[in-house]
């Protein structure tokens, strides 16, 4: 009897100052079963003891690997975990947000069955409350979306490791890296299941809207150029672009 291998997957997390949520984060990881993971941490010069929590969970658990250094940002950050990671499935999550549970296993399932995909996306669950079984409590403020999150998406590592992330961006580097990938024609499949949990509170990076607007145009007038001086015009035309339409994001 032939015992099947399971799908091996690298996880990219950056941290700052996240000592109130990282347990419960990457506790949402290594609860996971049916897959082998690879947690690489990287934290971006954290002072409120983040760090020291992120050793105890490494001294505990042989798939976390931490690492630290000199302030990076969160571009710079994901690029020093992209120099580690092992596997070749590969995706993010953010130090407040978590993993829904049984995604890892359909996403890597899914991943397998497109091989000519570099990525697969799902939905993304905002929200403010969690109960005992990490979920949204009822009644709490959510909102359920399809758009560009990378904790909601599993990624070819050599399709990533190909664009890397653009460390002039503070906010939007994963806009970034998702149009390049859709104007390099990767294909990336739609799947409309909740992915991540992305938890609503006052320090979240995208807070400050004013600020990821700015970023945000800049990245879509990067696109443009990019596509022009390539001969493209009009807007990209992939099955992502087009499902995030039809669902109002």
């Amino acid at each position: 009897m032939t015992v099947q291998a399971l799908p091996r997957i690298s996880v990219i997390m950056t941290t700052y100052n996240g000592a109130e949520f990282v347990d419960q984060s990457i506790g949402s990881l290594t609860a996971e079963p049916g897959v082998d993971l690879d947690i690489v941490v990287v934290d971006d010069a954290s002072t409120d003891g983040t760090l020291a929590r992120l050793r105890d969970l490494e001294a505990h658990d042989p798939r976390i690997r931490v690492f630290a250094g000199e302030k990076r940002g969160i571009a710079g950050s994901r690029n020093a975990g992209l120099a580690k990671v092992r596997y070749e499935l590969l995706t993010f999550l953010d130090q407040d947000d978590l993993c829904m549970p049984g995604r890892l296993a359909r996403q890597a399932a899914l991943i397998q069955r497109t091989p000519d995909a570099a990525a697969v996306m799902g939905e993304t669950l905002m929200f403010q409350t969690l109960g005992p079984d990490r979920m949204p409590l009822p009644g709490t403020n959510t909102a359920r979306i399809l758009g560009i999150q990378l904790s909601a998406g599993l990624f070819r590592t050599s399709a990533v490791r190909s664009l890397g992330f653009d460390s002039t961006f503070a906010m939007a580097d994963d806009f970034d890296l998702i149009l390049r990938l859709l104007e390099t024609d990767h294909e990336i499949a739609v799947e409309r299941e909740v992915a991540t949990l992305h938890r609503r509170h006052v320090g979240n990076t995208s807070g400050n809207i004013s600020a990821l607007r700015l970023e945000l145009l800049k990245v879509f007038q990067a696109s443009l150029k990019r596509r022009r001086a390539a001969g493209q015009v009009g807007p990209i035309m992939h099955p992502l672009v087009a499902a995030m339409s039809r669902a109002g994001n």
